[in-house]
């Protein structure tokens, strides 16, 4: 087969789970299959939608341009017609027999539509809510959980898109190239602010949204099948429109030749650990909150994660929860190559994932077991179909630091607990096995699509 995986970011560029995930499947697919990988890449030296085409072990990868520099509107933002139309030429040369899409995040979702004019069958495998949130992860600006009842809601979260004008990416980045820090962020919020004030009426934000919604549906009916890492992610998206028969409940898979004869490193002290992005969404501030109150010399928070921007509340978070942390025995370790992943887990005896989003499928519990490492973890999305609370982890409230510090403090009082978690941690499935999986999926739709 001709297989043209389709992703916001990938390897080396992008480390996140679904581009490690996207990578990874796409190593094992070249074994017996041709694989193609198109991506967005953010590089401000090269022209605007420029294509670029390279190979990396045994794959030929097509990446975009995108810095957004010639975004005009907050359509454009997730319907790009010149990326669309690029990707149309991607299909031409590479001729591929399904497109297997992970995520449009930075790329277009008329990518679909370039597909469908070409009569390829489409596999959409879902990893967060972008579809139907143009947040991407159900989660307000107040940093809570977002239960959307109506557009009217979503208007402070997405006012930032909302804003966007004719060239005002290319301000953003010259003020940013010759402007202090302070003077950039400073002149940001004079814009946004001048655009609420002299904005057009909710009643037009309100509309803009609803086309974006109502442009989702329409364009994921165009889509063949999906695949949903979790069940509480399938439910969902079946609430949103998606038939039930177009889709499936399909776990990921995971290179498990990484963690091979991976032991512990013996410490002297009960280490707890944090692994992923320095967003609000992964909810760090709240175990810092709480760690601060952890009184004992002989346990440890370590803290992996690079510096992200966020338009929100939290401007820069990473330097917001430096700023929490007063507790000595909480460590900032930086950001971290994933192949590295489990020497990290050798490092850590707990990891604690206090994230305020309802995560599909975190990639890092499952990395986690397979360093047969406990996991203390919010109760929230679909975190609980892999930690069973008790058993091979422990579930708390999610945004509750007096909860998650009761659930630290009892592991810290019970040290031997930890032992009986590993015991109970399940197999993880492989990407080899995954792989089959998906091949099956990828045979059944070409089938299909040529009767």
């Amino acid at each position: 087969m001709n297989i043209l995986q389709v992703v916001s970011g990938f390897p080396p560029f992008n480390t996140f789970g679904t581009e490690i995930y996207t990578y990874n499947l796409s190593k094992e697919l070249v074994k017996r299959h041709k694989v193609f990988v198109f991506y967005r890449i953010n590089d401000l030296n090269l022209r605007e939608y420029a294509l670029n085409h390279r190979r990396l072990d045994g794959l030929e990868i097509f990446s975009i341009n995108n810095t957004f520099r010639l975004c005009g509107s907050f359509e454009t933002v997730y319907k790009n017609d010149v990326i669309a139309k690029k990707f149309g030429r991607i299909l031409d040369q590479t001729d591929p027999d399904i497109v297997h899409i992970q995520h449009l995040l930075y790329l277009s979702t008329n990518i679909i539509e370039e597909a469908k004019k070409r009569n390829t069958p489409i596999l959409f495998t879902l990893h967060d809510y972008w579809l139907l949130c143009a947040q991407g992860q159900l989660l307000k600006n107040n940093i809570s959980a977002c239960n959307k009842k109506n557009s009217f809601e979503c208007i402070d979260c997405v006012f930032h898109q909302l804003s966007i004008k004719k060239n005002i990416f290319n301000t953003f980045y010259f003020l940013k190239k010759y402007t202090p820090e302070y003077l950039v962020q400073l002149a940001k919020n004079i814009y946004l602010n001048y655009c609420r004030f002299f904005s057009s009426s909710k009643i037009q934000a309100i509309s803009l949204i609803e086309e974006r919604v109502a442009y989702m549906k329409a364009i994921s009916s165009k889509v063949d099948f999906f695949i949903s890492p979790s069940q509480f992610l399938k439910r969902k998206f079946i609430e949103f429109g998606i038939p039930e028969e177009k889709i499936v409940f399909l776990p990921h898979g995971f290179n498990l030749d990484n963690f091979k004869n991976s032991q512990k490193i013996s410490f002297g002290k009960l280490r707890f650990g944090f692994i992923g992005n320095s967003l609000p969404a992964k909810g760090v501030h709240i175990l810092i909150k709480c760690f601060n109150k952890i009184k004992n010399d002989n346990v440890e928070l370590k803290i992996y994660g690079q510096a992200m921007s966020y338009k929100a509340l939290l401007g820069n978070y990473l330097h917001y929860i430096k700023k929490m942390a007063k507790n000595k025995n909480i460590k900032f370790m930086g950001g971290f190559d994933n192949r590295n992943i489990a020497k990290i887990f050798r490092a850590i005896d707990v990891l604690v994932v206090p994230s305020i989003w309802p995560e599909n499928s975190p990639l890092v519990i499952q990395e986690a077991f397979l360093a047969k490492t406990p996991v203390i973890a919010s109760r929230i999305g679909g975190i609980p179909e892999l930690v069973n609370d008790g058993l091979n982890g422990i579930l708390f409230n999610p945004g509750d630091a007096n909860d998650l510090q009761g659930k630290i403090q009892y592991i810290i009082d019970n040290p031997n607990i930890i032992e009986k978690f590993k015991d109970n941690i399940s197999e993880v499935k492989s990407i080899e096995d995954n792989a089959k999986e998906i091949e099956e999926i990828y045979k059944k739709l070409i089938a299909k699509n040529r009767l």
